[in-house]
């Protein structure tokens, strides 16, 4: 979303505004630029629904309105806005990958996992894409590639591979992962046929 876009939502959307301050010397900085705003320019204070403080520079009428950031602390309700955000963000849950039928026809799978970030004793655990993208600032987060389907032996190989270079970073990461680890092998393949065989013999 475009800067103008947002200011014309806060505009539209605050729960209250006071319209036509004035800045004074070194007040407020442009949150673009980082360059100071002059004194005796005119501004308003938006408090949004999220209630937080917005100070934008002109009046409720003006088009090209700027965001700026006022210097020092942070307003009460401003610091109060940040604290309820940290602690609201998501923790993450342990997630097995669960491949599907297409996934097997791929090949090859994104996996996600997480750590406690301040103890590198604590274990590693899966999780899902979405606790990856929504990453909670308490925890250390890593993907890779994992070959679920094909050749037993380049299977093999390969995860191999991508688990040793996981060890340089995540010793203990053996201790949940295998090289043949989810892998399935493609219908009616060599290595399919003999799977069946094996069930056979223990069924």
């Amino acid at each position: 979303m475009s800067n103008k876009q947002q200011i014309k939502n806060i505009k539209a959307n605050s729960e209250r505004t006071i319209q036509g301050l004035e800045t004074k010397p070194q007040e407020f900085v442009y949150k673009r630029t980082g360059g100071f705003v002059k004194s005796n320019q005119v501004y308003s204070i938006y408090y949004t629904t999220q209630k937080r403080e917005i100070y934008l520079t002109g009046v409720f009428e003006t088009s090209n309105s700027k965001f700026m950031s006022r210097l020092g602390q942070k307003s009460i309700l401003n610091r109060y806005a940040d604290i309820k955000s940290q602690t609201k963000q998501p923790y993450p849950k342990t997630t097995p990958a669960n491949p599907n039928e297409s996934d097997y026809a791929i090949g090859v799978i994104t996996r996600y996992f997480a750590r406690v970030g301040n103890d590198t004793n604590k274990p590693i655990f899966e999780v899902s894409e979405g606790d990856f993208n929504a990453q909670n600032d308490l925890y250390i987060y890593f993907q890779f590639e994992w070959v679920i389907s094909g050749v037993k032996g380049d299977v093999n190989r390969v995860n191999s591979v991508t688990l040793s270079s996981l060890q340089l970073n995540y010793s203990n990461i053996t201790q949940l992962l295998f090289p043949l680890q989810l892998w399935k092998p493609p219908k009616n393949s060599p290595d399919d046929l003999e799977n069946k065989l094996e069930r056979l013999k223990t069924s």
